[in-house]
């Protein structure tokens, strides 16, 4: 009995290890190796190799993926208003409503993964530090009118700008303007209501 027990655990360590010899990579993802800590990428798709035991596979998606500011969608397909995100101020002190759409890619898989601990909540903060910071220049006129196309324009330069700054393997696929328009009387006022809020 001893001796069937130790072949019965030997070949439960060679079952285990040969299924712990392969993973799929789908063409919408890039494998990250850790071997001893050490990071490396695997570029190739389908069935792949490794060691087992010592090498973890980690799978990022490569996809262009994104967000939205200033909105959210409902499970009914309806659209709602987050107006902690989406009601800015003017360089001539009046309130708009502008929801954003920022869109991505992962551009350098490892440090995707380990430069940070949550990268798409940087380019978030970044998104919407660079979209009031942008805003804030263009009088209420212009933001409605004229000037949308520049201010999207400049957006998006400010985030890609960051983003360098930050390093952490994101690229900006996109930063488009969904919508622009004067803020209710009711959002006004619960946007005061919330600053007010925040400053007790």
């Amino acid at each position: 009995f001893g001796k069937l027990g130790r072949i019965i655990v030997i070949l439960i360590i060679v079952f285990v290890a040969a299924f712990d010899s392969f993973y799929t990579v789908k063409e919408t993802e890039t494998a990250v190796i850790t071997t001893f800590g050490k990071a490396t990428t695997n570029q190739g798709k389908g069935l792949q190799l490794k060691i087992p035991f010592i090498q973890k596979v980690t799978k990022v998606d490569t996809t262009v993926r994104g967000f939205s500011i200033g909105y959210e969608e409902n499970k009914d397909g309806s659209m709602e208003d987050l107006i902690d995100e989406s009601v800015m101020i003017t360089s001539d002190y009046n309130f708009i409503n502008a929801d954003f759409y920022i869109s991505y890619e992962v551009k350098d898989p490892i440090k995707y993964l380990y430069a940070s601990d949550e990268p798409e909540q940087i380019l978030k903060n970044i998104a919407m530090s660079s979209i009031r910071s942008t805003l804030s220049a263009y009088n209420v006129d212009s933001a409605l009118t004229t000037g949308k196309t520049e201010i999207q324009s400049n957006i998006k330069q400010m985030i890609i700008n960051k983003l360098e700054k930050e390093d952490i393997g994101i690229n900006l696929a996109d930063a488009s303007m969904q919508d622009v328009e004067p803020p209710t009387k009711e959002i006004q006022n619960a946007f005061k209501a919330v600053e007010t809020a925040k400053q007790n």
